[in-house]
Protein backbone atom coordinates (compact mmCIF):
# COMPACT_ATOMS: atom_id res chain seq x y z
CA UNK A 1 0.00 0.00 0.00
CA UNK A 2 2.78 2.22 0.65
CA UNK A 3 4.62 1.71 -2.62
CA UNK A 4 0.62 2.89 -4.35
CA UNK A 5 1.19 5.67 -2.52
CA UNK A 6 4.21 6.56 -3.91
CA UNK A 7 3.62 5.96 -7.39
CA UNK A 8 0.52 7.86 -7.24
CA UNK A 9 2.26 10.51 -5.73
CA UNK A 10 4.86 10.60 -8.15
CA UNK A 11 2.31 10.66 -11.40
CA UNK A 12 0.59 12.91 -9.40
CA UNK A 13 3.94 15.56 -9.18
CA UNK A 14 4.88 14.36 -13.18
CA UNK A 15 1.24 15.64 -13.79
CA UNK A 16 1.20 19.25 -12.13
CA UNK A 17 4.68 20.24 -13.84
CA UNK A 18 3.04 19.05 -17.41
CA UNK A 19 0.59 20.74 -16.72
CA UNK A 20 2.03 24.31 -14.94
CA UNK A 21 4.50 23.98 -18.51
CA UNK A 22 1.29 23.27 -20.42
CA UNK A 23 -0.89 26.03 -19.15
CA UNK A 24 1.46 28.98 -17.67
CA UNK A 25 4.51 29.07 -19.56
CA UNK A 26 5.65 30.54 -22.91
CA UNK A 27 6.59 27.51 -24.76
CA UNK A 28 3.73 26.19 -23.69
CA UNK A 29 1.49 28.17 -24.84
CA UNK A 30 2.79 28.39 -27.98
CA UNK A 31 2.35 24.28 -28.01
CA UNK A 32 -1.98 24.76 -26.73
CA UNK A 33 -3.35 27.32 -28.26
CA UNK A 34 -6.27 28.78 -27.16
CA UNK A 35 -9.23 26.03 -26.35
CA UNK A 36 -6.35 23.96 -26.12
CA UNK A 37 -4.59 24.83 -22.88
CA UNK A 38 -7.67 23.36 -21.19
CA UNK A 39 -6.33 20.25 -21.41
CA UNK A 40 -3.20 21.02 -19.70
CA UNK A 41 -5.00 22.92 -16.92
CA UNK A 42 -7.33 20.10 -16.50
CA UNK A 43 -4.33 18.06 -15.91
CA UNK A 44 -2.81 20.45 -13.45
CA UNK A 45 -5.94 20.03 -11.23
CA UNK A 46 -6.00 16.22 -11.85
CA UNK A 47 -2.31 16.27 -10.62
CA UNK A 48 -3.46 18.39 -7.40
CA UNK A 49 -5.73 15.90 -6.67
CA UNK A 50 -4.15 13.04 -7.11
CA UNK A 51 -1.27 14.32 -4.90
CA UNK A 52 -3.34 14.83 -1.97
CA UNK A 53 -5.18 11.56 -2.51
CA UNK A 54 -1.62 10.25 -2.01
CA UNK A 55 -1.01 12.58 1.47
CA UNK A 56 -4.57 10.91 2.78
CA UNK A 57 -3.37 7.48 1.63
CA UNK A 58 -0.18 8.22 3.13
CA UNK A 59 -1.28 9.75 6.39
CA UNK A 60 -3.87 6.70 6.85
CA UNK A 61 -0.82 3.94 6.08
CA UNK A 62 0.86 5.70 9.33
CA UNK A 63 -1.34 5.69 11.60
CA UNK A 64 -1.88 1.82 10.84
CA UNK A 65 1.30 1.08 11.63
CA UNK A 66 1.74 3.05 14.44
CA UNK A 67 -1.42 0.89 15.64
CA UNK A 68 0.03 -2.33 14.85
CA UNK A 69 3.20 -1.43 16.50
CA UNK A 70 1.02 -0.71 20.34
Amino acid sequence: MKITSCIICILAIALIIYGYWGAFTQSGNKVYDEMDAYFPFFLLIGGVVLFIISLVLFIIISRKAKRSKH
